[in-house]
């Protein structure tokens, strides 16, 4: 059986500094939304990497990404300002989770799929080696 070959490189696409009306949007007062994007990975300035997992339902995924296009305020104020890009990522049975996500973002309006990159990267445990499957869709805000 063969296997398929791993991308070298993945592109994320930089937000462009003329667009501000990204900045745009009414924050959502969700404890956990906040938690979310202080977990989340800012790559680049305006970008976010956001890794989804089968131990949480979708909908905290759905309105994760939502309120990272949207803008979220904690209890104590602070606020953080929307992002242009937002990249989801899902591994086996996750993958499903990140396509709900990345669909109900665009179907609502708040971004569009730009790019969506599939593989199947080898995962080792208990000394076997077997193949995953992997998506990664990056998502661009309107």
């Amino acid at each position: 059986v063969g296997t398929l070959a791993r991308p070298a490189a993945i592109f994320v696409p930089q937000p462009s500094s003329s667009r501000k009306d990204y900045l745009s949007g009414t924050p959502e007062k969700h404890p956990e939304l906040v938690m979310a994007a202080e977990d989340a990975k800012e790559a680049t300035p305006g970008s976010v990497d956001m890794k989804v997992t089968t131990k949480k339902p979708i909908s905290f995924y759905i309105r994760s990404a939502k309120s990272f296009f949207t803008g979220v305020e904690s209890e104590s104020g602070e606020k953080k300002e929307p992002v242009c890009v937002l990249t989801i990522s899902g591994l086996g049975e996750a993958v499903s989770t990140a396509v709900a996500a990345a669909v109900t973002v665009e179907k609502d309006g708040l971004a569009d799929i730009k790019k969506i990159e599939t593989s199947y990267p080898d995962m080792t445990s208990g000394g076997s080696t077997r193949g995953c499957p992997r998506i990664l869709i990056t998502l661009w805000k309107k």
